[in-house]
């Protein structure tokens, strides 16, 4: 009976510790998400801001479905992005990689949901608002100085040059469910790869002690690889 009533506590007791485990679990899983909303409701009310206007009236009027179509782009693509950012972002501690995922994720999640609504475009231009509210919050997590005059004078020409139609071309082929556009038009799909291309090669960047704006031919080196990357976890899939 002593033996029974042994093995019956050390079941409940292993029971009882799964349980507060799993408890445990939830409670994270539910502290990040609700993080990450934060971050996304912040970065989007920064972002429409910046826009012109018009545009950001057209994003606003078609919110809840161009959410809700981007959110399904981002899925596709996460499980390809993650393997490959793993390794990209090698030296890169865990609590600056999980601010930097939440920042990146909000900018991510924005350009897809203006690549969802109805407005008219078919270069990066839009997406640059977009992106200098990405960048700067980058930065200030890396306690870096964000000099937005620096910033804007040359930021149309970073995006559009540097992640522009030949690299939008190039990046497609490795975004899951586009191939290719047309003359490089910018939909969800493109939109979000992109930007989140640009942000884990700034991250890459500031962790390495380089600063985006001042070191482009360095920046151009590191979404090359980046891009590499992408090509070879293409393959192998």
């Amino acid at each position: 009976m002593k033996k029974t009533w042994i093995k019956r506590k050390k079941k409940q007791n292993e029971n009882e510790l799964l349980t507060e485990q799993s408890v445990q679990v939830e409670q994270s899983q539910t502290r990040e998400e609700l993080q990450e909303e934060a971050e996304f409701t912040s970065f989007f009310a920064d972002v429409m801001k910046r826009m012109p206007k018009k545009s950001a009236a057209l994003v606003m009027k078609g919110y809840d479905g161009s959410k809700a179509q981007a959110e399904k782009v981002l899925a596709k693509s996460k499980d390809q992005f993650d393997q490959v950012f793993e390794e990209f972002l090698v030296g890169v501690d865990d609590e600056t990689r999980k601010k930097a995922h939440r920042t990146i994720h909000a900018a991510s999640l924005t350009a897809a949901i203006i690549g969802c609504s109805p407005i008219p475009f078919s270069d990066a231009v839009l997406l640059v608002p977009v992106q200098m509210t990405m960048m700067a919050r980058l930065y200030r997590i890396f306690g870096r100085t964000w000099r937005e005059g620096l910033a804007k004078s040359i930021s149309k020409e970073l995006v559009v040059v540097s992640f522009g139609r030949s690299a939008v071309g190039n990046i497609l082929k490795f975004v899951p469910a586009v191939g290719t556009v047309a003359g490089a038009a910018i939909n969800a799909s493109v939109a979000s790869g992109i930007t989140e291309a640009l942000g884990w090669v700034t991250v890459k960047m500031l962790n390495d002690g380089e600063d985006v704006f001042e070191q482009v031919m360095s920046f151009k080196g590191q979404f090359h690889t980046l891009f590499n990357a992408l090509k070879v976890g293409k393959k192998s899939k």
